[in-house]
């Protein structure tokens, strides 16, 4: 039995149970829409005085608040971060973490106040509360603000961290600024800070937290500029990838990959890809029409280390592309959904029932309110006669992504989609999850009639204020047991915890007397339910999914709010840090939750690497080399983790001797040390011997990574060494 299929009684209990459960053990990217900004100010959910209506009248489900900051100006949060200090125009879009640093958006600044694009903020105090009274004392302090001006393109709508956390790149836009907004005015201080004519991507050097500048900035490809985008660094080079999304304004909508040089600090545009396949700073495809590409990931593959790029691109659904060389991606991974606003690999691969390691996603729509069902415009076509869930808050799918590349195990594919065709690997669903689904009754008590479920989620104006909108997942070890939540950010519903229940099935699979799926390669099985219909009765509307034995069900909430800002919660970004959730929330600025059940995990203390390979930066080919890794450690004002070391040697070099392990990393291969470095030591020498290829050649080293638990690694500045490996014949 499906959980729609459930009594929404039964449904709760079983959902409460499982939250108490998950409490007896203590639970990427940026996105948005073309409008659809809600203008109310209204911290409800219906009526006036109807405060969380949606949420039976409960702000918190398992979870709570421990910080809050206005983002008014710099300072702490006691001195300068208060609700009433906030001023009425801006506006805060993503957000981003790096050991003890963050960073913020400004979509839009006020008036009062021009000019602001991202702000760095302190969050140490975060990292180093130990038990709950520090928790509760902890403050968010902002540090440094970047203002530069721009005449069209003040939005900052998206941010992303290099991978030492010593660079922040942005995507802007020259899109009008909403009431009360700017469009900047001139900062002498940011001597790049000049007009940007359409928006694009903009790099900005935060080394120093506190006087964040900007290096270079690269718009003449943008016509509308970029929403969003991601950094990742590929064979030793940084990378931005960065959508120029609005195609459906200007028909030049594609995911452009973007060289950064650090020295000296330049952006280049390396690749335009579309459904057409890749170009140079080419032209638009004949064949591809208008797109909307929307929104991007990237991962080193969890199994295979290739760099993975997950692209949202609406209509066309999620596409999954090796990036392996990124002048030349490959479409390998295709799954069909309407309005793909948002997609990120899981950062782990999951161990499922059979005790299989599965990769999987998770994919979201952005839905507005369903009342305004524009089932003939281009943008959002919504009900689609033939889409999952169509009268509801939006959906968020779990994606199995199994099969994408020749080395991933043959689990089965009982519907005969197994990829060895041409084309991308068509990937299929496990499961999906709504907040609120007036078909299905999820999310409603069970004495709501479907006409007052329609009633709950409508708005007064057009607006996506009920729906999802970011993911971001991670595991959780809880009682000893590793558990996959997702940080689901939700607009006005805050941050949703999902936690994923493996099963054992594949997410294509043939149904008994099922029917074909509308897209042509899904099997479905229609609901036996009357009510999916649109509002006006007309025609049947809405396929729901045969369910697998996959669940994905909420296990908390969190919906801090503050009087006085407009729409509260609004939540555009959700992330995970050491165990706590940051939230970017468009009007009120940033909140720190926390769900019960998931512990806080240490931070890295501070620290500094150095690289020492061999006598210099030449060696003999198809000779041995040995590389030694200083690192030293430092106290910190809270309890630190033990420091795991990792560094990544060029491709077609061996490793010889070293207390290491090694693991792909894309064309090159990871060099991970088994002996930790303890906080607080002298300076530790970590040693491994590499030997070169035979052939003449060069390579990289580095960077030199560091990592609290060995899931996610943070590159140490300054210790890649671009002319580590010169080999020549004998």
């Amino acid at each position: 039995m499906s959980q729609d299929e459930l009594p929404d009684s039964t449904r709760r209990a079983v959902l409460k149970s499982i939250g108490a459960s998950l409490a007896v053990g203590a639970a990427g990217g940026a996105a948005a829409h073309p409008g659809g900004d809600d203008k109310q100010g209204s911290n409800i959910d219906g009526e006036p005085g109807e405060r969380f209506r949606l949420d039976e009248g409960e702000p918190f489900d398992s979870a709570a608040e421990y910080g809050y900051h206005s983002m008014a100006s710099t300072g702490p949060a006691s001195v300068s971060g208060q609700a009433e200090q906030r001023k009425g125009g801006d506006t805060n879009a993503e957000m981003r973490c790096h050991g003890d640093i963050a960073v913020v958006t400004y979509r839009q600044s006020n008036d009062e106040d021009p000019g602001r694009r991202m702000a760095t903020l302190d969050i140490s105090e975060f990292n180093d509360a130990a038990t709950e009274a520090e928790l509760e004392a902890a403050e968010l302090t902002v540090l440094g603000i970047l203002r530069n001006f721009s005449a069209e393109a003040n939005l900052a709508t998206d941010i992303k961290l290099s991978d030492d956390g010593n660079y922040a790149f942005l995507g802007t836009q020259s899109l009008t600024p909403y009431d009360g907004g700017s469009n900047g005015e001139p900062n002498t201080t940011d001597p790049q800070g000049n007009v940007e004519t359409s928006g694009g991507v903009v790099a900005v050097d935060i080394s120093d937290p506190a006087r964040p500048r900007t290096v270079d900035r690269i718009d003449e490809a943008f016509s509308t500029g970029v929403h969003n985008v991601y950094y990742h660094r590929i064979d030793g080079t940084d990378y931005v990838f960065a959508c120029k999304d609005a195609g459906l304004i200007a028909p030049d909508s594609a995911l452009n990959v973007v060289r950064f040089d650090r020295d000296p600090g330049k952006l280049t545009i390396v690749n335009r890809w579309t459904a057409d396949g890749n170009t140079a700073r080419g032209g638009v495809g004949t064949e591809h029409g208008l797109s909307y590409v929307h929104d991007v990931e990237v991962q080193d593959d969890p199994r295979t280390g290739r760099p993975t790029v997950y692209l949202s691109d609406w209509d066309r659904g999620m596409r999954v592309l090796d990036a392996s060389d990124p002048t030349n991606l490959e479409h390998v991974g295709q799954f069909d959904m309407y309005q793909c606003h948002f997609a990120t690999p899981f950062p782990e691969l999951v161990e499922d029932a059979d005790g299989n390691e599965r990769r999987v996603a998770i994919a979201s729509h952005e839905e507005p309110d369903e009342r305004f069902d524009q089932r003939s415009s281009v943008i959002y076509n919504t009900p689609h006669e033939d889409k999952t869930n169509p009268n509801s808050t939006g959906t968020v799918f779990l994606v199995d992504c199994e099969g994408i590349y020749p080395e991933d195990p043959d689990l089965g594919d009982s519907c005969g989609c197994d990829g060895s065709g041409d084309g991308p690997k068509q990937l299929g669903e496990l499961d999906n999850w709504t907040w609120k689904n007036v078909d299905t009754g999820k999310g409603f008590e069970d004495t709501v009639s479907r006409e007052d479920r329609f009633k709950a989620i409508e708005q007064g104006t057009f607006t996506f204020r009920l729906s999802p909108h970011n993911s971001q997942g991670a595991v959780h070890q809880i009682d000893g047991e590793e558990r996959y939540i997702i940080h689901q950010g939700h607009y006005h519903g805050g941050v949703r915890y999902l936690e994923i229940e493996p099963g054992s099935d594949r997410g294509l699979t043939e149904i008994d007397g099922g029917t074909e799926g509308p897209r042509g390669r899904r099997a479905y099985r229609p609901k036996e339910n009357p009510n999916v219909s649109g509002r006006d009765g007309s025609g049947t509307i809405g396929w729901i999914n045969n369910t697998t034995d996959w669940n994905l069900n909420e296990v908390g909430h969190a919906r801090p709010s503050r009087e006085g800002v407009g729409l509260s919660p609004d939540f555009w970004s959700s992330v995970e840090h050491n165990g706590l959730s940051f939230h970017a929330d468009r009007r009120a600025g940033v909140f720190v939750t926390k769900h019960d059940a998931i512990p806080m995990t240490k931070p890295l203390p501070p620290l500094e690497a150095e690289r020492i390979n061999g006598d210099g930066s030449v060696f003999q080919a198809g000779q041995p080399v040995e590389v030694t890794i200083e690192v030293r450690t430092f106290e910190r004002d809270g309890e630190a983790a033990d420091v795991r070391v990792r560094d990544r040697i060029p491709s077609g070099c061996e490793v010889l001797d070293g207390d290491v392990k090694t693991y792909p990393q894309g064309t090159r291969t990871a060099v991970e040390f088994t002996t930790t470095v303890a906080p607080g030591s002298e300076t530790t020498e970590l040693t491994y011997f590499v030997r070169t290829p035979a052939d003449a050649g060069t390579g990289t080293f580095g960077p030199v990574e560091v990592s609290p638990d060995g899931r996610e690694w943070d590159a140490v500045g300054g210790t890649t060494d671009t002319n580590g490996w010169l080999g020549f014949s004998t």
